[in-house]
Order: structure tokens, then sequence, then C-alpha cells
């Protein structure tokens, strides 16, 4: 089965493939996909000698797939490295309007600058 190699980018964090010019590029894309054994044992020999320059953390192979000239990863771990969060992250608290029942209303004593009355009472 084709594999590639896989580590983080420790300037970043990002994740990144080994390439063909023994290099790391972030678009799984870009990445060598190797299917012969004794090759990936090199290229990961390869990827342990970048992992000792402090290029990358935690490089390895994976299993891959290519389909119509596009790879993706077997295992949905790598899948979600490869390919980004399974959340929407278009809804940060900078754009994304209250949802009813949660935001605190006018009046509410919880809203931003109340401050209870008495210590002894739950008010």
């Amino acid at each position: 089965m084709p594999q590639m190699i896989i580590a983080n980018r420790l300037i970043d964090g990002a994740v990144v493939f080994l390439d063909q010019g023994e290099t790391w590029t972030p678009a799984i894309g870009g990445g060598v996909v190797i299917d012969d054994d004794a090759e990936a044992q090199r290229l990961l020999a390869v990827a342990k000698q970048l992992e000792a320059r402090c290029e990358v953390i935690d490089p390895l192979l994976i299993q891959v797939t290519v389909e119509d000239g596009r790879v993706r990863p077997t295992e949905i771990r790598e899948a979600i490295r490869a390919f980004g969060p399974t959340v929407r992250t278009d809804l940060a608290d900078g754009g994304a309007a209250p949802l009813p029942g949660v935001a605190p209303g006018a009046g509410d004593r919880r809203e931003q600058g109340a401050t209870r009355v008495r210590k002894d009472t739950k008010e």
C-alpha cells in the first residue's frame, strides 16, 4: 500500500509532508508517495535526521490512497491532520450572533458590572 511521511514542523507546529527533494511541504499533494518498503525506510531515516536537526518532530509513515491523482490518508487521524479541523472555524466569537436563551438579556443581574446586593443570599 502507498505510504507518505508526515511530521509537525517545530517552528510553527504545522503538519508537513516529506517531498521529492527531501524537504518539508505543508501540502499533502506535494509530498512524495512511496510504494517500496525499502525506499520508505530510507526516507524515514532521512526524516529522522531532519528531526535531529530540529526541523520537525515525530516523523512517521502513514498509509495513503491515490485516486484520480489525489492523495488521501487512510486513517481518520491523519486525514484530520492533513486537511484541517472537523468543526466549523467560521463561527468564532467575533462574528457569530448570540444564541437565544444563552446570552444575558437586558436587565439580567448577570450582565457586566452587576454585583450582589447581599452576600448571605443568592441575589
